[in-house]
């Protein structure tokens, strides 16, 4: 940060949070690209304007992840903040210098009026000059604080998903990698969680005889009736088409087990209408659930449960089935 703002005051570019991500990337030789790229557009164009700025950010930093950006943005407007106390010091300071200079004008010679004249004159100019900047780096504040809440939307829109408004597929990977890192961590020995995966049982025939705005009703519905079923027990996320995943930490299989059921059970036992009022036939579900087991990777636990819930399927669907260490188990 201490080698990124004083490059930034160098070029031509405002100081914004753009600005801050190219010369943090730059000075800290994290990307060779964008480094040798500056370096080029120093030597040929002396500075960076704003064109070449938003340029080089969208060329070599524009797929940054939105955490690392909300990271820029907070330590971007900690920058400003001190800037700003800075300036509102120094404002403070030259204000009181200003009303002690008007105060000895009155017992100084005659001779002296003249170059005091000009001292209180470049005196209120600085002071004039300390209030714009404060305005701008207020200005700037604000503007930062807007971004933070854009990234904040950014990030919460890239983990959920659209339609149901659970978590998506990103956030369900995320959730479980560090679930089972935390559980590996703090309880090596224990089952750090279980996990359920639930499919909607013959999901393309609803498309088909009712219309994909049908089946999107259907997908919400099912969201719902899991979300109200797993409460603040786990998370639920949506991470394929009618495919749904339920995230159970510290919980036994045993208990994982009796949730799914009651989640099918919920599911079977419900009626869904059209907008005209007719009813249609039951929407079924079936589940796989699997336990870590100490130091499991995400994608061996998501196999386990993948072929529970596989085995679901191929014994009629609308079940529970278990998949434990030494096999699968209805």
């Amino acid at each position: 940060m201490r080698q990124a703002v004083p490059l930034m005051s160098q070029q031509a570019a405002a100081l914004h949070p753009v600005s801050y991500a190219v010369w943090y990337e730059y000075v800290a030789r994290s990307n060779a690209p964008l480094q040798k790229a500056v370096d080029d557009s120093l030597t040929r164009l002396g500075r960076l304007d704003e064109a070449k700025t938003y340029a080089l950010y969208r060329q070599h930093i524009s797929e940054v992840d939105p955490r690392t950006a909300e990271l820029v943005a907070d330590v971007f407007e900690r920058v400003l903040s001190g800037m700003s106390d800075s300036a509102n010091r120094a404002g403070l300071q030259t204000e009181r210098y200003s009303h002690a200079l008007e105060h000895l004008r009155g017992s100084l010679p005659d001779t002296a009026e003249g170059p005091v004249a000009e001292i209180l004159e470049h005196t209120a100019a600085m002071v004039n000059a300390v209030h714009h900047l404060r305005a701008e780096l207020a200005a700037s504040q604000r503007e930062i604080r807007d971004l933070r809440a854009e990234v904040h939307r950014a990030r919460h829109d890239s983990l959920v998903d659209a339609l149901t408004g659970l978590a998506n597929r990103r956030s369900f990977d995320e959730r479980l990698a560090t679930l089972l890192l935390d559980a590996n961590i703090s309880a090596p020995d224990s089952a750090p969680l279980c996990l359920a995966l639930a499919d909607i049982d013959h999901f393309k025939r609803i498309n088909d005889r009712y219309g994909h705005a049908f089946g999107d009703e259907v997908l919400k519905a099912v969201a719902r009736a899991l979300s109200g079923v797993v409460g603040h027990d786990g998370v639920v996320a949506r991470i394929g088409g009618e495919e749904f995943a339920i995230l159970l930490p510290m919980m036994s299989l045993h208990h994982a087990r009796d949730l799914a059921e009651r989640a099918r059970s919920a599911i079977a036992s419900s009626r869904i209408r059209r907008a005209s009022g007719e009813t249609l036939e039951r929407i079924t579900i079936s589940l796989g659930v699997a336990s870590a087991s100490a130091n499991q990777e995400p994608a061996s636990l998501l196999e386990f449960a993948d072929a529970a819930l596989y085995r679901s399927k191929q014994d009629g669907r609308d079940r529970v089935t278990v998949a434990t260490s030494s096999g699968v188990v209805s």
